[in-house]
Formats: structure tokens, C-alpha cells, sequence
């Protein structure tokens, strides 16, 4: 017997429909358009600080941070304009009452969404793989440094994708949902930035205090709070690709010898990334938790 593949319907439908249009064909093309003038200006500044000394194609690897932030940026406007309008959309085009009557459960529509989403970050990666082998062809970059970027983008985008989905399932109309979904980002990084200075800041003060200027202050558990915060993940992880070493280096020591904020820290990026992905799922759990109130209404 030949196995199937079980596609989400919400998925199979999204994918029928997009493919209909060009308009995302014309956006990948504009956005690795604009990305191919950022390569072109990088490699006039290259080429133009060794003019004298012939051109040094080293100097390329700083394609690698340029792009990868760029490409961060540009997914992080992209994805909440892309999910915010998921189930605000159908309420405007006046097809959501049709997708409430079929038998597909609110969860699995919530995901069908987000996988749709998903499936333009991968278009949108893969045919930007060209422009950033340029630093690993010539700048002499590790290749795992490009499949671990292409790892950070999906789960950013998963990450921005719930809460866009989310959005989407609370407010009406499509403006309104992709305002709140950048807001509620803006909020999150805001938010976790202000406790943990605000966390050092205090700490440090209070030991200043306590122990006098020859005070060594060294942050503790409040590193934590930083997890939180969608983009630190990438941010290190940018970082250890460019340096080797982690932004957290510096506190490997901390905890006094406790085993545990060790481990953690050594395993930062991993750890901070299920956590958000753990915070992402709650977002679709309350999104279909939103869109099963709205079918409970129409029975």
C-alpha cells in the first residue's frame, strides 16, 4: 500500500491559493534584489580598503553579520504582515464562517496558518543561500554557520508567526492585528531589556554599597530574564559564529560554582530557544482557544 502524506487542509488550501498570484514571486525578487545592492556595497568597501595591498577576500566574511541582521529585520516586518491577516482576513473576506463549518479542529487551523507563513520564510531563505555563500566561498566562513542562521530564521519566524496568528484571532481587521502583533514584539524585547538592566543595575548599586569600590559584581540569575527575549538567541548566536566565543563568556564563573547556572549558560541558546517556542505554542493554543469561541457562537 502506498503511504500518504497527511498535509493540514488550512496548509493545502494556502498553498493553492498563493500559488495563483505572483505577488509573493515579485517580494522574494524585490527583497534578494535589495540584498544584492547590500553585497554589491559591501564589496566596494572591501575592495576599496585594499586597493593598495590587492583585494583581500577575508575581509568578505562581513557579508555573514550584514545579511544575517538584515534578513532578521526584514523577516521580523514580513511575518506579522503575513499572519496578522490569517484569521482577521477570512472575517473580512467573509470565508471564515465557511472554514468554522468544516470538521478541521481550531488548533490544527491555527498551525495550518503558521505552516503556510513558514513555508514563505523558506522560500525567502533558500533563495537568499546564494548571496550569503558568498562569505563562506570567499570569506572562508564554516558552512554550519549558514544551516545554524537558517535554523535562527525559522524559529524567529515561528516565534513572530504565533503571535501574528494570535493577534489575528483577537482583533477584526487585518491594520489592526498587525500593529498589535508588532507592539506585543516591541513590548516583549522592551520588557525583558528593562528587568534585566534595571535587575544589574540594582544588584550592582546595592554591592557597591555594601563592599566599597573594590566590589566585583557578576551577573547572576537574572541573565535568565534575557531568555525571554526572542532575538538573544540570535544576537549570541551571530556573535559566536563571528568570534568563537559566547557574549556570556565573561560570566562562565558566576553562581559561586552552582552546577546548574553553569549549565545553563553553557547551553544558552538552545535553552532559550525552547523556551520561546514553548511561549510560541502558547500563543497558538490561545489563538485557537480565540477562533473555537467564534464557531461555539455561530452554532
Amino acid at each position: 500500500m502506498k503511504s500518504k502524506w497527511n498535509i493540514n487542509p488550512i496548509l493545502k488550501k494556502e498553498l493553492m491559493v498563493g500559488s495563483r498570484s505572483m505577488k509573493m514571486s515579485f517580494a522574494i525578487m524585490g527583497i534578494n534584489g535589495f540584498l544584492t545592492l547590500v553585497v554589491i556595497l559591501v564589496m566596494m568597501v572591501a575592495s576599496g580598503a585594499s586597493v593598495l595591498s590587492g583585494y583581500d577576500y577575508s575581509n568578505l566574511i562581513c557579508l555573514f553579520p550584514v545579511l544575517g541582521c538584515i534578513e532578521c529585520g526584514i523577516l521580523s516586518l514580513v511575518v506579522p504582515i503575513i499572519t496578522s491577516g490569517s484569521i482577521s482576513g477570512e472575517r473580512e473576506k467573509q470565508t471564515l464562517d465557511i472554514m468554522l463549518t468544516t470538521p478541521v479542529k481550531t488548533f490544527s487551523i491555527a498551525v495550518g496558518k503558521l505552516e503556510s507563513a513558514m513555508v514563505v520564510v523558506m522560500m525567502y531563505m533558500i533563495s537568499s543561500i546564494p548571496l550569503l555563500a558568498i562569505a563562506f566561498v570567499l570569506g572562508g566562513l564554516s558552512w554550519w554557520a549558514l544551516f545554524g542562521l537558517i535554523g535562527m530564521m525559522l524559529y524567529l519566524g515561528i516565534y513572530v508567526g504565533s503571535v501574528g496568528i494570535f493577534c489575528s484571532s483577537v482583533v477584526k481587521k487585518s491594520v489592526a492585528a498587525t500593529i498589535l502583533t508588532l507592539a506585543i514584539g516591541i513590548g516583549i524585547i522592551t520588557l525583558t531589556t528593562v528587568i534585566f538592566s534595571s535587575w544589574n543595575g540594582l544588584a550592582a548599586y546595592m554591592g557597591l554599597l555594601k563592599y566599597g569600590e573594590n566590589y566585583d559584581y557578576k551577573m547572576g540569575a537574572s541573565l535568565i530574564v534575557l531568555m525571554l527575549n526572542p532575538y538573544a538567541p540570535f544576537f549570541d548566536f551571530m556573535v559566536r559564529t563571528m568570534s568563537s566565543q559566547s557574549v556570556f563568556t565573561m560570566w562562565d564563573s558566576i553562581g559561586n560554582g552552582n552546577v546548574i547556572l553553569k549549565g545553563i549558560y553553557h547551553g544558552w541558546i538552545p535553552i532559550s530557544v525552547i523556551m520561546n517556542l514553548l511561549v510560541s505554542y502558547g500563543f497558538l493554543k490561545l489563538a485557537a482557544r480565540n477562533i473555537a469561541a467564534t464557531r461555539n457562537k455561530k452554532k
